[in-house]
Protein backbone atom coordinates (compact mmCIF):
# COMPACT_ATOMS: atom_id res chain seq x y z
CA UNK A 1 0.00 0.00 0.00
CA UNK A 2 0.65 3.28 -0.78
CA UNK A 3 0.18 5.20 3.18
CA UNK A 4 0.54 8.81 3.88
CA UNK A 5 0.69 9.11 7.46
CA UNK A 6 0.23 12.70 8.73
CA UNK A 7 1.08 14.28 11.90
CA UNK A 8 1.13 18.31 12.68
CA UNK A 9 3.23 18.17 15.51
CA UNK A 10 6.34 15.41 14.81
CA UNK A 11 5.45 13.01 17.60
CA UNK A 12 7.43 10.34 18.21
CA UNK A 13 4.88 7.13 18.10
CA UNK A 14 3.28 8.55 15.12
CA UNK A 15 7.02 8.46 13.22
CA UNK A 16 7.61 4.80 14.89
CA UNK A 17 4.75 4.01 12.62
CA UNK A 18 5.36 5.18 10.14
CA UNK A 19 8.98 3.40 10.28
CA UNK A 20 6.70 0.10 11.37
CA UNK A 21 4.77 0.24 8.49
CA UNK A 22 7.39 0.85 6.19
CA UNK A 23 9.55 -2.04 7.27
CA UNK A 24 6.02 -4.38 6.49
CA UNK A 25 6.47 -3.03 2.87
CA UNK A 26 4.52 -0.63 2.17
CA UNK A 27 5.39 3.12 0.19
CA UNK A 28 5.37 5.83 3.31
CA UNK A 29 5.42 9.26 3.62
CA UNK A 30 4.95 11.04 7.36
CA UNK A 31 4.55 14.89 6.55
CA UNK A 32 4.49 17.33 9.75
CA UNK A 33 5.13 20.77 10.44
CA UNK A 34 8.29 21.88 11.84
CA UNK A 35 7.56 25.49 12.53
CA UNK A 36 5.83 24.07 15.14
CA UNK A 37 7.41 24.38 18.67
CA UNK A 38 6.46 20.83 19.89
CA UNK A 39 8.37 18.16 21.52
CA UNK A 40 9.31 16.37 18.58
CA UNK A 41 10.66 12.54 17.64
CA UNK A 42 13.56 11.74 15.10
CA UNK A 43 12.69 12.95 11.84
CA UNK A 44 15.52 11.38 9.52
CA UNK A 45 14.12 9.10 7.36
CA UNK A 46 15.47 5.41 8.03
CA UNK A 47 14.22 2.91 5.74
CA UNK A 48 14.05 2.97 1.79
CA UNK A 49 10.18 2.52 1.88
CA UNK A 50 9.68 5.81 4.05
CA UNK A 51 10.42 9.59 3.56
CA UNK A 52 9.42 12.01 6.04
CA UNK A 53 8.90 15.67 5.18
CA UNK A 54 8.72 18.71 6.85
CA UNK A 55 5.86 20.86 5.27
CA UNK A 56 6.68 24.72 5.09
CA UNK A 57 4.34 27.73 4.50
CA UNK A 58 4.78 30.88 3.50
CA UNK A 59 5.20 34.09 6.64
CA UNK A 60 5.67 33.33 9.62
CA UNK A 61 3.95 30.79 12.09
CA UNK A 62 2.61 32.67 15.27
CA UNK A 63 1.29 29.12 17.38
CA UNK A 64 -0.67 31.86 19.53
CA UNK A 65 -1.56 34.75 17.66
CA UNK A 66 -5.51 34.60 16.35
CA UNK A 67 -5.34 36.76 13.93
CA UNK A 68 -2.31 34.88 11.93
CA UNK A 69 -3.30 31.66 13.16
CA UNK A 70 -6.39 30.69 10.41
CA UNK A 71 -3.71 31.87 7.69
CA UNK A 72 -0.72 29.55 8.57
CA UNK A 73 -3.43 26.58 9.23
CA UNK A 74 -4.22 26.94 5.51
CA UNK A 75 -1.15 27.36 4.46
CA UNK A 76 -0.40 23.52 5.77
CA UNK A 77 -3.47 22.46 4.67
CA UNK A 78 -2.48 23.77 1.21
CA UNK A 79 1.12 22.24 1.30
CA UNK A 80 -0.35 19.04 2.89
CA UNK A 81 -2.22 18.57 -0.12
CA UNK A 82 0.34 19.43 -2.32
CA UNK A 83 1.84 15.52 -1.38
CA UNK A 84 -1.16 14.47 -1.16
CA UNK A 85 -2.00 15.03 -4.87
CA UNK A 86 2.10 13.95 -6.16
CA UNK A 87 2.08 11.00 -4.10
CA UNK A 88 -1.35 9.58 -5.12
CA UNK A 89 -1.63 7.30 -1.54
CA UNK A 90 -4.37 4.39 -1.22
CA UNK A 91 -4.23 5.66 2.54
CA UNK A 92 -3.85 9.06 4.38
CA UNK A 93 -4.41 8.80 8.10
CA UNK A 94 -4.02 12.28 9.69
CA UNK A 95 -3.89 13.25 13.41
CA UNK A 96 -2.87 16.48 15.11
CA UNK A 97 -4.00 18.41 12.25
CA UNK A 98 -5.94 21.93 12.48
CA UNK A 99 -9.34 21.66 11.10
CA UNK A 100 -8.85 23.96 8.06
CA UNK A 101 -6.26 22.05 6.96
CA UNK A 102 -7.64 18.59 7.74
CA UNK A 103 -10.51 19.51 5.70
CA UNK A 104 -8.45 20.37 2.72
CA UNK A 105 -6.80 16.71 3.39
CA UNK A 106 -9.65 15.06 2.95
CA UNK A 107 -10.62 16.77 -0.01
CA UNK A 108 -7.53 16.26 -1.58
CA UNK A 109 -7.44 12.48 -0.29
CA UNK A 110 -11.08 12.22 -2.71
CA UNK A 111 -9.77 13.31 -5.90
CA UNK A 112 -6.80 11.09 -5.49
CA UNK A 113 -9.48 8.68 -4.80
CA UNK A 114 -8.06 7.54 -1.76
CA UNK A 115 -9.22 6.73 1.71
CA UNK A 116 -9.45 9.07 4.72
CA UNK A 117 -8.79 8.09 8.16
CA UNK A 118 -9.41 10.54 10.72
CA UNK A 119 -6.88 9.88 14.18
CA UNK A 120 -8.93 11.37 16.85
CA UNK A 121 -6.08 12.76 19.11
CA UNK A 122 -8.45 15.65 20.70
CA UNK A 123 -11.50 17.11 20.06
CA UNK A 124 -10.41 20.44 18.45
CA UNK A 125 -12.88 22.42 18.17
CA UNK A 126 -13.85 22.52 22.10
CA UNK A 127 -9.84 23.03 22.66
CA UNK A 128 -10.16 25.95 20.39
CA UNK A 129 -13.65 27.24 22.61
CA UNK A 130 -11.10 26.48 25.66
CA UNK A 131 -8.51 28.36 24.42
CA UNK A 132 -10.60 31.69 23.06
CA UNK A 133 -12.79 31.92 26.50
CA UNK A 134 -9.75 31.95 28.09
CA UNK A 135 -8.79 34.91 26.42
CA UNK A 136 -11.84 36.63 26.63
CA UNK A 137 -12.39 36.37 23.00
CA UNK A 138 -15.69 38.32 22.10
CA UNK A 139 -17.73 35.02 20.62
CA UNK A 140 -15.96 32.32 21.74
CA UNK A 141 -18.93 30.13 21.43
CA UNK A 142 -19.86 30.79 18.15
CA UNK A 143 -16.52 30.39 16.54
CA UNK A 144 -16.41 27.19 18.67
CA UNK A 145 -19.70 25.89 17.51
CA UNK A 146 -18.29 26.68 13.75
CA UNK A 147 -15.50 24.43 14.44
CA UNK A 148 -17.50 21.99 16.02
CA UNK A 149 -19.57 21.67 13.04
CA UNK A 150 -17.01 21.62 10.86
CA UNK A 151 -14.94 19.02 12.84
CA UNK A 152 -18.66 16.49 12.89
CA UNK A 153 -18.65 16.78 9.13
CA UNK A 154 -14.76 15.85 8.71
CA UNK A 155 -15.50 12.86 10.94
CA UNK A 156 -18.77 11.85 9.63
CA UNK A 157 -17.40 11.97 6.05
CA UNK A 158 -13.78 9.96 7.10
CA UNK A 159 -13.66 6.57 5.84
CA UNK A 160 -12.42 5.55 9.48
CA UNK A 161 -11.68 6.86 12.50
CA UNK A 162 -9.64 6.28 15.14
CA UNK A 163 -9.93 7.28 18.32
CA UNK A 164 -7.40 7.14 21.22
CA UNK A 165 -9.53 6.60 24.15
CA UNK A 166 -12.80 4.96 24.46
CA UNK A 167 -14.68 7.66 25.57
CA UNK A 168 -14.23 9.52 22.39
CA UNK A 169 -16.87 7.10 21.04
CA UNK A 170 -19.42 8.00 23.59
CA UNK A 171 -18.65 11.94 22.58
CA UNK A 172 -19.32 11.30 19.28
CA UNK A 173 -22.66 9.73 19.23
CA UNK A 174 -23.46 13.28 21.64
CA UNK A 175 -22.47 15.09 18.43
CA UNK A 176 -24.49 12.79 16.51
CA UNK A 177 -21.14 11.74 14.74
CA UNK A 178 -22.19 7.92 13.37
CA UNK A 179 -19.19 7.08 11.30
CA UNK A 180 -19.90 3.15 11.02
CA UNK A 181 -16.05 2.73 10.80
CA UNK A 182 -15.16 3.51 14.39
CA UNK A 183 -12.39 2.10 16.18
CA UNK A 184 -10.36 2.63 19.19
CA UNK A 185 -6.27 2.26 19.24
CA UNK A 186 -4.68 4.33 22.79
CA UNK A 187 -1.82 6.05 21.90
CA UNK A 188 1.75 4.68 22.87
CA UNK A 189 5.19 5.76 23.19
CA UNK A 190 9.19 4.25 21.85
CA UNK A 191 10.48 1.82 24.11
CA UNK A 192 13.54 1.49 22.29
CA UNK A 193 13.92 5.43 22.92
CA UNK A 194 13.06 5.72 25.81
CA UNK A 195 14.61 3.95 28.71
CA UNK A 196 15.68 3.59 32.06
CA UNK A 197 19.19 4.84 32.60
CA UNK A 198 20.45 5.83 36.14
CA UNK A 199 19.22 8.98 37.99
CA UNK A 200 23.46 10.03 38.26
CA UNK A 201 23.69 10.95 34.47
CA UNK A 202 25.95 13.13 32.13
CA UNK A 203 22.68 15.64 31.82
CA UNK A 204 21.84 14.89 35.49
CA UNK A 205 25.70 16.46 36.69
CA UNK A 206 25.60 19.24 33.16
CA UNK A 207 22.58 20.59 35.32
CA UNK A 208 23.64 20.52 38.46
CA UNK A 209 20.52 18.63 40.09
CA UNK A 210 22.51 15.77 40.86
CA UNK A 211 21.83 14.30 44.17
CA UNK A 212 18.59 16.73 44.67
CA UNK A 213 14.98 14.89 45.00
CA UNK A 214 14.00 16.25 41.61
CA UNK A 215 10.34 16.51 40.73
CA UNK A 216 10.28 16.82 36.28
CA UNK A 217 7.37 18.13 33.80
CA UNK A 218 8.61 17.59 30.13
CA UNK A 219 6.62 18.42 27.18
CA UNK A 220 4.29 21.17 25.77
CA UNK A 221 2.62 23.51 28.77
CA UNK A 222 -0.08 25.09 27.75
CA UNK A 223 -2.61 27.47 29.97
CA UNK A 224 -4.90 23.78 29.89
CA UNK A 225 -2.02 22.30 31.51
CA UNK A 226 -2.41 24.15 34.93
CA UNK A 227 1.23 25.65 35.30
CA UNK A 228 -0.02 27.55 38.03
CA UNK A 229 0.21 24.10 40.14
CA UNK A 230 3.89 23.62 39.44
CA UNK A 231 4.69 27.41 40.87
CA UNK A 232 2.56 26.01 44.26
CA UNK A 233 4.74 22.93 43.99
CA UNK A 234 8.05 25.07 43.73
CA UNK A 235 6.96 27.57 46.39
CA UNK A 236 6.23 24.51 48.73
CA UNK A 237 10.07 23.29 48.58
CA UNK A 238 12.10 26.64 47.61
CA UNK A 239 13.67 26.74 51.26
CA UNK A 240 14.47 23.36 50.35
CA UNK A 241 18.46 22.93 49.25
CA UNK A 242 18.02 18.91 48.50
CA UNK A 243 14.53 19.52 46.26
CA UNK A 244 14.50 20.92 42.97
CA UNK A 245 11.33 21.47 40.28
CA UNK A 246 13.06 21.21 36.86
CA UNK A 247 10.68 22.26 34.10
CA UNK A 248 11.50 21.56 30.53
CA UNK A 249 8.61 23.00 28.04
CA UNK A 250 7.39 25.58 25.67
CA UNK A 251 3.82 27.18 25.12
CA UNK A 252 1.67 29.87 26.77
CA UNK A 253 1.66 27.88 30.28
CA UNK A 254 5.55 27.81 30.10
CA UNK A 255 5.70 31.79 29.11
CA UNK A 256 3.15 32.29 32.37
CA UNK A 257 5.60 30.16 34.43
CA UNK A 258 8.62 32.55 33.29
CA UNK A 259 6.64 35.18 33.66
CA UNK A 260 5.35 34.37 37.85
CA UNK A 261 8.59 32.60 39.13
CA UNK A 262 10.98 35.68 39.81
CA UNK A 263 10.47 35.49 43.55
CA UNK A 264 11.50 31.95 43.25
CA UNK A 265 15.22 30.88 43.23
CA UNK A 266 16.95 29.26 40.50
CA UNK A 267 18.45 26.63 42.47
CA UNK A 268 14.41 25.75 43.54
CA UNK A 269 12.65 25.89 39.80
CA UNK A 270 14.57 25.13 36.57
CA UNK A 271 13.11 26.54 33.73
CA UNK A 272 14.83 25.16 30.54
CA UNK A 273 13.87 24.57 26.47
CA UNK A 274 13.05 21.22 24.85
CA UNK A 275 16.25 19.46 25.34
CA UNK A 276 17.25 17.15 22.08
CA UNK A 277 14.97 13.88 21.51
CA UNK A 278 18.13 11.87 21.47
CA UNK A 279 19.00 12.69 25.31
CA UNK A 280 15.08 12.15 26.88
CA UNK A 281 16.56 8.96 28.36
CA UNK A 282 19.24 10.80 30.43
CA UNK A 283 16.60 13.79 31.02
CA UNK A 284 13.51 11.96 32.41
CA UNK A 285 15.47 9.47 34.57
CA UNK A 286 17.18 12.15 36.70
CA UNK A 287 13.38 13.01 37.80
CA UNK A 288 12.01 11.30 41.01
CA UNK A 289 8.45 12.22 40.04
CA UNK A 290 7.71 13.10 36.29
CA UNK A 291 4.69 15.26 36.60
CA UNK A 292 1.75 15.58 33.82
CA UNK A 293 -1.00 17.98 34.34
CA UNK A 294 -4.37 18.62 32.68
CA UNK A 295 -7.20 21.16 33.63
CA UNK A 296 -10.32 20.42 34.75
CA UNK A 297 -12.40 21.29 31.74
CA UNK A 298 -9.90 19.62 29.48
CA UNK A 299 -10.62 16.18 30.27
CA UNK A 300 -13.04 15.14 27.91
CA UNK A 301 -10.42 17.02 24.67
CA UNK A 302 -6.99 16.09 25.53
CA UNK A 303 -4.86 12.86 26.85
CA UNK A 304 -1.56 14.16 27.41
CA UNK A 305 0.95 11.81 25.38
CA UNK A 306 3.80 12.80 27.40
CA UNK A 307 2.28 10.54 30.30
CA UNK A 308 2.81 7.51 28.15
CA UNK A 309 6.51 8.44 27.40
CA UNK A 310 6.84 9.22 31.19
CA UNK A 311 6.20 5.26 31.79
CA UNK A 312 9.04 4.20 29.39
CA UNK A 313 11.40 5.88 31.63
CA UNK A 314 10.80 4.04 34.20
CA UNK A 315 10.01 6.43 36.82
CA UNK A 316 6.90 7.29 39.14
CA UNK A 317 4.19 9.66 38.07
CA UNK A 318 2.23 12.39 39.56
CA UNK A 319 -0.62 13.49 37.43
CA UNK A 320 -2.98 16.01 38.08
CA UNK A 321 -6.03 15.92 35.88
CA UNK A 322 -10.00 15.03 36.11
CA UNK A 323 -9.76 11.29 37.35
CA UNK A 324 -11.61 9.72 34.10
CA UNK A 325 -9.36 11.20 32.03
CA UNK A 326 -7.52 7.80 29.91
CA UNK A 327 -4.06 9.00 31.06
CA UNK A 328 -4.97 9.24 34.81
CA UNK A 329 -6.53 5.85 34.66
CA UNK A 330 -3.51 4.61 32.44
CA UNK A 331 -1.24 5.86 35.68
CA UNK A 332 -3.66 3.95 38.07
CA UNK A 333 -3.76 0.37 36.25
CA UNK A 334 -0.09 0.14 35.30
CA UNK A 335 0.41 0.66 39.28
CA UNK A 336 2.76 3.86 38.17
CA UNK A 337 1.97 6.63 40.66
CA UNK A 338 -0.45 8.75 41.88
CA UNK A 339 -3.71 10.43 40.16
CA UNK A 340 -4.91 13.17 41.70
CA UNK A 341 -8.06 16.22 41.09
CA UNK A 342 -5.82 19.15 39.34
CA UNK A 343 -5.97 21.21 42.43
CA UNK A 344 -3.43 22.45 44.80
CA UNK A 345 -4.39 20.91 47.67
CA UNK A 346 -4.63 17.73 46.58
CA UNK A 347 -1.48 18.27 43.65
CA UNK A 348 1.07 19.15 46.87
CA UNK A 349 -0.36 16.02 48.84
CA UNK A 350 0.17 14.02 46.03
CA UNK A 351 4.04 15.57 45.89
CA UNK A 352 4.26 14.78 49.12
CA UNK A 353 3.30 11.19 49.33
CA UNK A 354 5.68 10.39 46.47
CA UNK A 355 8.27 12.34 47.65
CA UNK A 356 8.02 10.41 51.82
CA UNK A 357 7.64 6.77 50.31
CA UNK A 358 11.16 5.94 48.21
CA UNK A 359 10.06 2.07 48.22
CA UNK A 360 6.70 3.23 46.81
CA UNK A 361 8.24 5.46 44.19
CA UNK A 362 10.76 2.93 43.46
CA UNK A 363 7.58 0.29 42.85
CA UNK A 364 5.83 2.52 40.63
CA UNK A 365 8.83 3.28 38.29
CA UNK A 366 9.47 -0.75 37.85
CA UNK A 367 5.62 -0.99 37.40
CA UNK A 368 5.71 2.05 35.15
CA UNK A 369 8.19 0.40 32.78
CA UNK A 370 6.54 -2.98 32.59
CA UNK A 371 3.06 -1.47 32.00
CA UNK A 372 4.91 -0.17 29.10
CA UNK A 373 6.59 -3.21 27.53
CA UNK A 374 3.84 -5.19 27.98
CA UNK A 375 1.49 -2.53 26.03
CA UNK A 376 3.23 -0.77 23.77
CA UNK A 377 4.42 -3.04 21.02
CA UNK A 378 4.99 -1.78 17.73
CA UNK A 379 4.32 -5.07 15.94
CA UNK A 380 1.07 -5.55 17.59
CA UNK A 381 0.38 -1.55 17.27
CA UNK A 382 1.12 -2.09 13.97
CA UNK A 383 -1.37 -5.07 13.26
CA UNK A 384 -3.76 -3.17 14.61
CA UNK A 385 -3.45 0.30 12.24
CA UNK A 386 -3.34 -2.53 9.14
CA UNK A 387 -7.15 -3.98 10.44
CA UNK A 388 -8.16 -0.84 10.06
CA UNK A 389 -6.90 -0.01 6.74
CA UNK A 390 -8.02 -3.28 5.63
CA UNK A 391 -11.30 -2.62 6.51
CA UNK A 392 -11.74 -0.02 3.88
CA UNK A 393 -11.62 -2.32 0.97
CA UNK A 394 -14.44 -3.93 2.04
Amino acid sequence: MRILVNDFAGHPFQLQLSRALAGDGNIVRHTYFGANNTPRGRVSGDHQNLKIINLTIEGEFKKHSILSRRGADVGYGRALSDVIRAFRPDIVISANTPLDAQRMALAATREVKGKFVFWLQDLLSTGVEFVLRKKRVPFSRFIGEYYRRMECALLQNADAIVCIAPEFRTLLEKWHVRNKRTFVIENWASLDEVKPVLELNAWSREQGIEGKFCYMYSGTLGMKHKPELILELARRYQTRKDVVTVVIAEGKGAEWLRANSGEIDVAALRLLPFQPYERLSEVLSSADVLISLLDENCGEFAVPSKTLTYLCAGRSVLIASPLNNLAARVVLRAGAGVAVRPTAEEFLVGASLLMDDKERRQMCGIRARKYAEQTFDIEQIKKDFLEVFESLSG
